[in-house]
């Protein structure tokens, strides 16, 4: 417990570490939601979708998260997820089901054209940068860079 008066965290914590983690930020993304409902051809028995939606573009940072698994935090499962997107803390936030297309800018080359579906979007009353939990949604380099 703080003393009478006087904070634990200081009120400029936010923006001071804000630069800093945008700085570590390499990865070229773009956030993509898909547009619910699809044109039914019954003769094919295809159905079309229509294009996801670019919520947002931008730079983040990308990294693994192999080896852990989904937990409980209080009374909730928290899914984890294969890897972790850093993004900016004013970046909009994403929703399950949305996915990262990686485009560049990427000292790992393999990361190029692999898509991550968003599967957990933890919040916090501290936002310096914003933690989304994803898998893999498509093999890597499904396309030429």
């Amino acid at each position: 417990m703080p003393l009478q008066g006087s904070r634990v965290v200081h009120p400029l914590f936010e923006a001071h570490h804000r630069p800093v983690s945008e700085s570590a930020m390499t990865v070229d993304v773009r956030l993509m939601r898909p547009v619910e409902g699809g044109v039914r051809d019954k003769a094919a028995g295809v159905t079309t979708f229509p294009e996801p939606q670019t919520v947002w573009s931008g730079r983040a940072r990308v990294r693994s998260n192999l080896g852990t698994s989904p937990s409980v935090q209080a009374d909730r499962v928290v899914a984890v997820g294969a890897y972790q997107v850093i993004l900016p803390a004013d970046a909009p936030t994403p929703r399950v089901r949305d996915y990262f297309d990686l485009l560049g800018g990427v000292s790992d080359p393999s990361l190029v054209g692999m898509l991550l579906r968003v599967v957990d979007v933890p919040r916090s009353g501290l936002s310096w940068q914003r933690n989304v939990g994803c898998d893999v949604e498509q093999p890597i380099n499904r396309r030429e860079p």
